[in-house]
């Protein structure tokens, strides 16, 4: 019984990490693409 919790707890910790990960990830590339968009932007003006 002891072992089915504890399995149970790791797997909702791994799955709670993954999607901490994806949104981490996720939050990373849009806020790279806006940057590199404003940056062209910026290069452009003289």
């Amino acid at each position: 019984m002891i072992d089915s919790d504890v399995s149970a707890y790791v797997n909702g910790a791994y799955a709670v990490a993954l999607s901490f990960l994806a949104v981490l990830t996720i939050a990373v590339v849009l806020r790279g693409l806006h940057w590199a968009k404003r940056a062209r932007e910026l290069e452009r003006k003289p």
